[in-house]
Order: structure tokens, then sequence, then C-alpha cells
């Protein structure tokens, strides 16, 4: 009988985290409840706020500014990784998953340049088809460093160390040299005549003249 005495039928049960009934389905909880959620610290958790991960509600002196909800879903988006662990996981080049990054795809995390979600990566990843990766598109009709140096008979890195000295005529776009091909035709002409010059040209014997 005793125990009958203490049951209210119909009352709403305790949240273990607001330590009272849960009145609302989103409610709002103070930067300590949101430490607990997050499994941190309350000074990273305003951290967090100041650095627009988790928004701020209600006027600037309220003790519960942060809904619950926002917090669970920054809890769920994991730690934050860097982009070149993410473009490991995604089987994609550093440049081809910055090309993600500047097309909304994959969110930057706010206050980075260079952390992004895991939660993020595998909505890409579980998607099966990624965004194609844009391949470099330089001047109409003009010759990517490869190109270039297949005909100069160069290295790429070659090619690329004397456009960026200015010791060849190029222009840099889309994160790339690219060169005019009738430049990069005199330029090989030369190169090849130079050569046959050299070639052809009879060894003198030591010493000067002398018989």
């Amino acid at each position: 009988m005793a125990a009958d005495q203490h049951e209210h039928p119909g009352e709403l049960p305790v949240d273990p985290l607001l330590g009272q009934p849960r009145l609302v389905d989103d409610p709002r909880i103070s930067i300590a409840q949101a430490a607990v959620v997050l499994g941190k610290k309350p000074a990273q958790v305003h951290r967090y706020v100041a650095l627009g991960r988790l928004p701020r509600h209600g006027p600037a002196h309220n003790g519960r500014p942060l809904l619950l909800s926002e917090v669970e879903a920054l809890r769920d988006r994991g730690e934050p990784i860097p982009l070149k662990h993410a473009a490991h996981r995604l089987g994609r080049s550093l440049r081809a998953t910055l090309e993600l990054v500047a097309d909304g795809h994959l969110p930057l995390v706010p206050g980075t340049k260079s952390m992004v979600y895991p939660a993020d990566l595998a909505a890409i990843i579980a998607a099966k088809t990624q965004p194609p990766i844009r391949r470099p598109a330089g001047p109409p009709g003009y010759l990517n460093t490869k190109q270039s140096a297949e005909r100069l008979g160069l290295t790429a890195v070659y090619v690329t160390q004397l456009a960026a000295a200015e010791k060849l005529p190029a222009v840099f776009q889309d994160r790339q040299w690219w060169f005019d091909p009738d430049r990069i035709e005199m330029i090989r002409r030369v190169r090849r005549a130079r050569r046959d010059r050299v070639v052809g040209r009879p060894l003198g014997r030591r010493g000067g003249t002398g018989r």
C-alpha cells in the first residue's frame, strides 16, 4: 500500500539530463549540460559557440542558450578529421577533395580551414556516386605542363621550374601552368636546331691545328 501512495499516474518521467520532466520535444540546455552530451569540458563548449559550431539562442545572459537537438547533431557528426584523411577515405586526391569543399558538397568545420566532420564524409561515401573530378581547364588551345614537357623532351618538373622562373612563357590558371602551343613548337625547333649543330660540328684536335 505504501508503494501505491507514491505512484502518480500520468506524471512525466524525469529527464536524467535536465533533472526534471521534459516539457517540450527540443528543450534548451545549459553549457554544462551540453558538455555532458558532447563528452567535453564546458570551456570547449564555449569555444564551439564562439566558432559558430553551436548556435546560441535567447538573450545574452540566458542560462540555457543551446538547443538539445543541435548539441546532439554536433555530437553525431563526430570528431573533425583533416582533409588529407578525408581524401584518403574518398579515394580522391587532395585537390579533388578541395573541389568538393569549394562546390559545397563537403563543408569545412566552422573555424577551421582544413577539417571536416566524419558524418558529412560518410554521407558522400554512402551516396556511391561522388561528384566528378574537375579537370583543369586553361586558355583555349593551350597545352598543360605534361604535354609541353613531352614536346620539348624535358621533365614536367623542369618545365614547371622554367615557367615559375619566367624563363618559359606561360599562363598560370586553375592552379597550374599553361603554354601557347605555337611558342612551344618554336622553342622545340630552336632546341633541335642547336642540337643538330652541336652533333654535326667536327671535333678539333687537341692543342690547336698542329700537324
